[in-house]
């Protein structure tokens, strides 16, 4: 390939080449895979400290010193793919007058391609940028240096204002220097200004000051005091001035109240001050010097936060809390007063872990070790909840405890502390204890009785059955379903009875889903003709669970959503299987919702939505209760989404084998 097919117009390589001769950038012609140096101006020749005699052999045998460097291997990448590599500030090590030296340079080795876009030659173009590096490092030095002057300068300032004869001594040492003064004030981190004579005339302010006041430099310097800011009249400010000028003592201000200029207004500020009285050489006053630091922000939050710690021990003795602090690392325990109290301890700021630890009752000890010891370790979520006994040495009453903390980590990852309340439910727990006796003594006492007046009721119905007195026939069926009814809450009861006796039994047995499904939807279907009820099915599935427990949750559920929804709105009951082999159910209704407070304890007995459009509404607070153990029972878990203008869904999640869900 001649330099005139390349080149039109005669405008020849030849022609090219000088004039990258005479360019001052160095500059270089590579080409073949061993990058043969076929050309390299004087430029270049300087900077690799060779002479002409390297033209024309490759790269490496003509700059050995370039073996370990990543040169070669560039610039084999760029005539392999075409594409241009360039680098800023790279360094290289040559040999020049026999001496290694290691510069730095800014190089871009560009592909020349032809029509075929096959590289024929590679330019290279270098500049030595080492001189340049060296000046940002001189930058960057002096900026450090600048720094530690600046930090110098704000220890100064501190010990400027920590007392007052150090403040003196320092202020005849800078009037030595007016400008080193000014350099000082400019940057200082806090307000700063300089007041001369008698009338306060302003001469030095510095932009915090400024800022504060909210003025500008050219409003106020040079002008008195008390003209260049009107918006102090009726203030103390001017006032203590001239006290402090007058009697040459300082003025020191803590958290004061002032009103400062704001746009066109006035702001209310809080500040820290100091007024000090400027002393020249002949011990006469010459000035006053302000320090003014604003502080509004950091008061008005320590205030906010004082009310909330405030607000916080009124809930905690309003509610009868103990709290209490664990720091692992040291093992160290503390709590509140009534904490000690209850665990008969020592009124110390600080106690040993196992000292507090010996007052829980042996059956409950190593329960409260091992809850403690998971909630700090790496795979917990950091929440610690668990109730205990306990009995101290002092009143040696066994009290019934409810804990709740949670744990608190640094940057790392690493559990500083376990921080929590305590809560003694004895009383609480001795009436659901009496609540569950009563409930189950009236259960027991009311199913012989109720069990013969469904009978009588039934041989009822079938004496009627041919009979056309409808309204008899209908009184009857109310009646049966109303006995039905009372039946299914007396047996909620015993079954809260047998749960916490350890009575009740899971009896686990392969079941078809969809089979129960399409018989629970025939029973409400048949009974229920005031909502519109759709039972979504995803075909057989094989369950490993009680039927009539899953049965029993069900009705429940479904229940629910039929008592606390309007006549004519939607219920829709659905399960679907998930790919960690479990079955989804869900109950979802358009009714009145329920608060994210209740949601948070509808799955505890006996307890009951707080909600005026529900009052009328029966019930005692156990069938979510039972629910959610039966569900546990199962190895699986429920939850409720609700909504006061979407309604309310409950799922709840079983394991398809009966295995546990991870």
């Amino acid at each position: 390939m001649t330099s005139t097919e390349l080149l039109p117009d005669n405008f020849s390589l030849d022609l090219i080449i000088q004039a990258l001769a005479s360019s001052p950038a160095p500059t270089s012609i590579y080409s073949g895979e061993d990058m043969i140096i076929r050309f390299a101006n004087e430029g270049m020749l300087a900077l690799w400290g060779k002479d002409a005699a390297v033209i024309g052999k490759p790269l490496m045998e003509a700059i050995p010193e370039l073996e370990g460097q990543p040169f070669l291997a560039l610039l084999q990448q760029v005539w392999r793919t075409g594409k241009t590599y360039s680098v800023s500030d790279a360094p290289a090590k040559l040999i020049k007058n026999g001496k290694e030296v290691l510069d730095y340079f800014d190089y871009e080795y560009k592909a020349l391609t032809d029509q075929h876009d096959k590289t024929w030659c590679i330019l290279n173009t270098a500049l030595n940028v080492t001189s340049r590096r060296e000046f940002l490092q001189q930058i960057r030095e002096k900026e450090e240096k600048e720094h530690a002057l600046n930090e110098e300068m704000a220890a100064t300032l501190e010990e400027l204002t920590s007392t007052n004869k150090e403040l003196s001594n320092s202020i005849k040492q800078l009037a030595q220097s007016r400008e080193y003064i000014r350099t000082i004030i400019e940057q200082a981190p806090v307000g700063i200004a300089m007041l001369k004579g008698p009338e306060h005339i302003i001469e030095i302010a510095n932009p915090t000051i400024l800022s504060i006041w909210g003025r500008e430099e050219s409003e106020i310097v040079g002008f008195p005091h008390e003209k260049a800011r009107p918006e102090l009249q009726g203030q103390p400010v001017n006032k203590w001035l001239r006290e402090v000028y007058d009697s040459g003592k300082p003025k020191i201000n803590n958290e004061f109240t002032v009103r400062l200029r704001h746009n066109d207004g006035l702001r209310e500020a809080i500040v820290n001050s100091i007024y000090q009285p400027i002393f020249s050489e002949e011990g006469t006053i010459s000035g006053i010097l302000i320090i003014l630091e604003e502080i509004t922000q950091q008061v008005l939050e320590r205030r906010r936060s004082q009310n909330d710690q405030q607000m916080l021990a009124l809930a905690i003795d309003a509610g009868e809390l103990a709290t209490f602090y664990y720091q692992p690392k040291t093992n160290l325990f503390s709590g509140n007063s009534l904490l000690k109290s209850w665990f008969g301890l020592s009124f110390k700021e600080n106690l040993d872990l196992s000292i507090a630890l010996a007052v829980i009752l042996p059956e409950d000890r190593d329960r409260v070790i091992n809850a403690i010891t998971h909630s700090l370790s790496k795979d917990s979520d950091g929440y610690y909840f668990i109730e205990y006994r306990i009995q101290n040495n002092i009143d040696k009453r066994i009290r019934l405890l409810q804990a709740n903390g949670r744990v608190f980590y640094d940057q790392q990852g690493n559990a500083l502390s376990l921080n929590g309340t305590l809560r003694d439910i004895t009383e609480q727990k001795k009436e659901e204890q009496r609540k569950d006796d009563f409930m189950g003594m009236v259960s027991h006492e009311l199913k012989t009785p109720l069990t013969s007046l469904k009978a009588y009721l039934q041989l009822l119905q079938r004496t009627q059955v041919n009979q056309e007195n409808l309204r008899h026939h209908t009184m009857l069926e109310k009646s049966v379903k109303q006995v039905d009814y009372m039946n299914n809450m007396i047996n909620g009861f015993l079954n809260v009875s047998r749960l916490d006796s350890g009575q009740m039994h899971i009896e686990k047995k392969f079941f078809d889903v969809e089979s129960l499904f399409t018989e629970i939807e025939h029973e409400i279907l048949s009974t229920n003709h005031s909502r519109n009820f759709t039972f979504k099915t995803s075909g057989k599935v094989l369950l490993f669970a009680d039927r009539d427990k899953i049965s029993q949750v069900l009705h429940n559920l479904i229940g629910n959503a039929i008592k606390y929804s309007s006549v004519d709105t939607s219920i829709v009951i659905e399960y679907v299987t998930a790919g960690d082999n479990s079955l989804k159910v869900t109950v979802l209704d358009h009714g009145i919702g329920i608060s994210e407070d209740d949601q948070q304890r509808i799955f505890e007995r006996y307890y009951r939505v707080k909600d005026i459009n529900s009052s009328t509404t029966s019930g005692f607070g156990i069938g979510l209760y039972l629910c959610k153990e039966i569900i546990d029972l199962h190895n699986g878990n429920i939850k409720v989404q609700s909504s006061r203008t979407k309604g309310t869904t409950f799922s709840f999640v079983l394991p398809i084998d009966g295995q546990k869900l991870r």
